[in-house]
């Protein structure tokens, strides 16, 4: 459950009540009396005031261009003036703008500059104010840890000038976001509790209902059913508007259904129902309809039939593919129970289709994160000063100078390395070689069945799958992955008919499949335009990373040839690859539909590398690079910010290093 105002427009609607959603209206009689004053004034300290007022009034009809034009006047008259306060408003309204356009990072530059000048002239109201709207953005984009400590700084400021109001928003915001992982849900109530001191004096429902539903939802999370049920009765008498009115109704509901008493679930959910019908809520009805199918299930399949029934219809309309998920699940469910396999089949197909949608959004929203740190870093950077770059430059020489040392010492061992791989490559080779010819023996009669199932799981696995009913996770302490994605493939699949788009994917796909085939490499999965597969599994080797890399080169190969001698109704594209080497997790998942899959740091990473990558090149780990340097020229890239990772050493690989390596095949084989 979100919470108002643990949304990013519920704090804006705290510090800006004149800026309404409202359609937009013919005429404005106080936008008409503003620009009056405007055109009649003088350039003075009044006529800044006047053009934030009527900045804040047409970005109200969302008109964003005018607003952000009156609110610029307003900045450069300012800073004629020197008038501090009004420089701080009108920084604070362009933001706000910006906001509206999901410029992020404009957002954050211009309410951070507001916030200076608010603590230059010591405004403490101004400075709780834009302390709380700049966490609010940091936790819109998933940045938790600086959207705490602006909320803290906030509260902070609040509780010195005694604005009740703003303590509140900023304790219900800090528990909101510790909400959100297990492991702080006592951080948060700690949070929450410290609103009551404040509840009585502010006597306002609607904050009262907020910290109610957000103590409620917490207990709700830790299975403490009873302390949920008591904090959600008492906070749907005091909803002071229909949407948490719906909301309590619906939660009331989900609770009554997992203490187990259904009638009184039945009871909440139908006036949850009826309320949302009635106000033409459309996601909460198709919320109330999926609950109440579930509630039914067991009890009642026509019932919940005739529920999800109805809520997919709403749902497809809507195209809200997370209640559809539910949906889809229950449908299944139901079908299944009154003995109807088909549709429970196709159902079932639907909610595994609806899944890897999902998947790919979130996919996307941790992509869109990643830019944000990213840009977000290089506007910090930006503001390094000349000494301190002096200083990092003479650090990263000092650093160079002992890795230097070290790898001289590396060199030694690495000679004994190689001659050792040699020797375990050949035993590991026979090794497969005879675990293929092994397999030619099996029956005829299965041979069909063995064929489709080794198509999706690696042999290895197979066997195991077969032999003892269930696969155990393996662990690998050296395995080569590799990501790759196309450039501009969402634009593309905007603009392209599902045909050409699936036929392009599935050409290049293909060539990629040949590709793994030849080098003796895992293909893992494909996600949309994404392509994974890993080396030194499921047999252990040790020559995977030469092979990935050489592996990668054809791909990109592959898109050049398209590039050079296109082929009709195939769509050419840019692809990013990226590689690392590192220990890792692989086994299969799930009961149905068996899918092999591997785990670990070192799968994030290679995740990083190919997000970090450039198109048409292969970027690497310092892991890799290490394992491939004397067989490859790679070029340095310097230490790259990767998010949760912080710097790490990347390198572009340009090619074989032919003559070095004829050489070093040469001693190996004397």
């Amino acid at each position: 459950m979100k919470i108002l105002v643990g949304t990013f427009l519920g704090f804006l609607l705290v510090f800006f009540p004149t800026i309404i959603l409202n359609p937009v209206i013919a005429q404005n009689p106080q936008i008409d009396s503003l620009k009056q004053k405007v055109i009649e004034g003088i350039a003075d300290t009044s006529m800044v005031s006047t053009l934030n007022a009527l900045s804040v009034e047409i970005l109200n009809e969302e008109d964003i261009p005018k607003a952000l034009f009156y609110s610029k006047q307003a900045l450069e008259m300012a800073d004629s003036l020197g008038y501090k306060r009004g420089r701080a408003y009108a920084l604070k309204n362009m933001g706000l703008a910006q906001y509206y356009q999901g410029e992020y990072l404009k957002v954050l530059e211009y309410w951070s500059e507001s916030l200076r000048t608010f603590e230059v002239i010591k405004d403490s109201l101004g400075i709780a104010n834009m302390a709380n709207n700049l966490g609010a953005v940091y936790y819109s984009q998933g940045s938790n840890t600086k959207a705490i400590e602006y909320y803290l700084k906030s509260l902070g400021i609040s509780e010195k000038i005694k604005d009740t109001l703003r303590i509140a928003t900023a304790l219900i915001n800090i528990a909101s976001v510790y909400a959100d992982t297990p492991k702080d849900y006592d951080l948060a109530l700690n949070y929450y509790n410290r609103l009551n001191p404040y509840l009585g004096p502010l006597n306002d429902p609607q904050v009262r209902t907020y910290y109610l539903m957000g103590v409620g939802e917490i207990y709700f999370k830790k299975r403490n059913f009873s302390e949920a049920l008591r904090y959600y009765e008492e906070a749907l008498p005091l909803a002071q508007n229909i949407s948490d009115q719906t909301e309590s109704l619906l939660q009331l509901g989900k609770l009554e259904f997992q203490i187990g008493d259904t009638e009184k679930a039945l009871n909440f959910l139908e006036q949850a129902k009826k309320g949302a019908l009635e106000n033409n809520q459309q996601l909460q009805t198709v919320q109330a309809l999926t609950e109440l199918g579930k509630v039914y299930e067991n009890t009642n399949s026509s019932k919940a039939l005739d529920m999800y029934k109805e809520a997919e219809t709403l749902a497809k309309e809507m195209g809200v593919k997370f209640e559809l998920k539910d949906i889809y699940k229950g449908l299944a469910k139901v079908y299944a129970i009154q003995r109807k396999y088909n549709a429970a089949y196709e159902y079932q197909n639907l909610l595994i289709a609806t899944k890897d949608s999902l998947f790919n959004l979130e996919t996307d929203d941790k992509i869109r994160g990643l830019q944000f740190d990213f840009d977000l870093q290089k506007k910090e950077d930006e503001l390094v000063t000349a000494n301190q770059k002096v200083q990092i430059l003479d650090q990263n020489l000092k650093i160079s100078a002992l890795e230097v040392k070290r790898r001289q010492y590396v060199i030694y061992g690495t000679v004994l390395g190689l001659l050792l791989v040699f020797v375990l490559a050949i035993g590991s080779y026979k090794r497969y070689r005879y675990m293929k010819k092994t397999n030619k023996i099996i029956e005829v009669e299965r041979e069909r069945s063995e064929k489709l199932l080794h198509n999706i799981l690696p042999e290895e696995t197979a066997l195991e799958l077969k032999e003892n009913g269930k696969v155990a996770a393996k662990r690998f302490e050296s395995a080569t992955i590799l990501f790759s994605d196309f450039k501009g493939f969402t634009s593309y699949a905007q603009n392209l008919s599902p045909e050409e788009l699936v036929r392009s994917v599935d050409y290049y796909f293909s060539k990629f499949d040949q590709i793994m085939d030849k080098y003796e490499l895992e293909k893992i999965k494909t996600v949309g335009d994404a392509y994974m597969c890993a080396g030194g599994l499921p047999f252990p080797t040790t020559d995977h990373p030469l092979k990935m890399v050489e592996a990668a080169f054809e791909m990109a190969q592959v898109m050049e040839d398209m590039k050079i001698n296109p082929e009709p109704g195939i769509v050419s594209f840019d692809v990013r690859i990226g590689i690392n080497t590192g220990p890792v997790v692989a086994g299969v998942v799930g009961l149905n539909k068996f899918a092999y899959d591997i785990w670990g740091d070192a799968v994030n990473v290679a995740s990083r590398m190919e997000t970090l990558s450039e198109p048409g090149r292969i970027n690497i780990s310092e892991n890799t690079y290490q394992l491939i340097k004397k067989v490859y020229e790679c070029e340095p890239r310097g230490k790259v910010l990767v998010k949760n990772k912080g710097e790490m050493e990347m390198y572009f690989v340009k090619g074989r290093k032919i003559i070095r390596h004829q050489k070093a095949q040469t001693e190996v084989n004397t």
